[in-house]
């Protein structure tokens, strides 16, 4: 023997057993959405044909409704400032994103959405929004309406839990 040994089984609480239901569901969640299937089943939907780190990037600068420079996309993205720069480069071959000079320091470019790209991130979220609804179309309004509370709730709770581990 080892040394170690267990504790004796004790009945969950009812509380651990609710916890442990949102960790398989979350689980579960996580791992089909990763799933490269959902991704191309939209993509296709949008008839866009562009990868997931290329997506981040159109979706970044979406959402910033700004240019940015390369390193902040790093660092919004969590990766590093050289991949983000060879992504930015095929997007910008496909005419999906411009680089430009930074006025404030010509050293570093600034990345924006072409027009294109503009198009091709709004038709994405367009049949991803679409996917959503069809996908709750049996739900009833407030129980739709209750679990977009519920999950804003819970997504700015982890947002937040993660920044203070920045610290």
């Amino acid at each position: 023997m080892s040394g170690l040994s267990r504790p004796p089984q004790q009945k969950t609480p009812a509380d651990d057993e609710t916890i442990a239901g949102i960790e398989s569901a979350l689980h579960r969640l996580a791992r089909r959405l990763k799933q490269a299937r959902l991704h191309d089943f939209v993509l296709r939907q949008a008839g866009v044909d562009i990868d997931q780190a290329g997506l981040a990037i159109l979706y970044a600068l979406h959402a910033e409704k700004a240019s940015l420079r390369v390193t902040d996309l790093a660092e919004r993205l969590g990766i590093d400032a050289p991949a983000v720069t060879r992504k930015a480069q095929r997007l910008e071959r496909l005419g999906l994103v411009c680089r430009a000079r930074d006025a404030d320091d010509a050293r570093a470019s600034l990345l924006r959405l072409s027009p294109q790209g503009q198009e091709a991130i709004e038709r994405f979220l367009l049949a991803r929004h679409q996917w959503l609804t069809m996908l709750l179309a049996d739900w009833p309004p407030e129980e739709r309406c209750e679990f977009a509370r519920l999950l804003g709730r819970f997504a700015g709770n982890i947002c937040q839990h993660l920044d203070d581990l920045d610290i």
